[in-house]
């Protein structure tokens, strides 16, 4: 079985070991779940007033199900000693438009929110760097909103730049 483990500080003097191993089968229903409640919160108020949430969260469901069974993708696991479900990575390869180039892509990061700031979505983005160095990868990309500040604040701290912006307005 895969696992990678290392020591995280978290609250007061005790530390957290966190182990990372692929997505199994019975993580399928909680990930899938999560995945849908990220998306939903990263919309923009503009974008959720406008959508039926019912049907926008089944759409998600078949996404997920088909960026999940694809090969050029996995879904990482972070647990505690006690397989304590902690947050997950899901990484895969995006196609530039543009340039026709792959690079790596972070589709969706989770950490529990009790858990924030305690080095886990560093490990979880390490993960996804050596994901994409393994399949030759030289840019890892991700999209984010822009008033997710905490996860904005997490990705400044691990070298990610603003590289394009997208920009939405209401007219009517």
């Amino acid at each position: 079985m895969f696992s990678d483990s290392r020591r995280i500080p978290a609250e007061g003097d005790w530390q957290m070991r966190v182990n990372l191993r692929p997505m199994k089968k019975k993580d399928m229903a909680l990930i899938r779940k999560l995945t849908v409640e990220t998306g939903w919160n990263s919309l923009s108020k503009m974008d959720q007033k406008e959508l039926d949430k019912k049907e926008w969260s089944k759409h998600m469901e078949e996404v997920f199900e088909h960026f999940a069974k694809q090969e050029n993708s996995e879904i990482y696991i972070a647990e505690d000693e006690n397989n304590k479900f902690l947050g997950y990575l899901f990484v895969g390869e995006s196609k530039n438009n543009m340039t026709g180039n792959s690079s790596g892509f972070i589709y969706d990061i989770f950490v529990k929110e009790e858990l924030r700031g305690k080095g886990i979505g560093k490990k979880l983005i390490e993960k996804a760097e050596s994901y994409c160095r393994q399949r030759g990868y030289s840019r890892l990309s991700l999209m984010v909103s822009a008033h997710n500040q905490p996860a904005l604040k997490l990705y400044a701290s691990t070298g990610f730049k603003k590289d394009q912006i997208y920009m939405d307005k209401e007219i009517g």
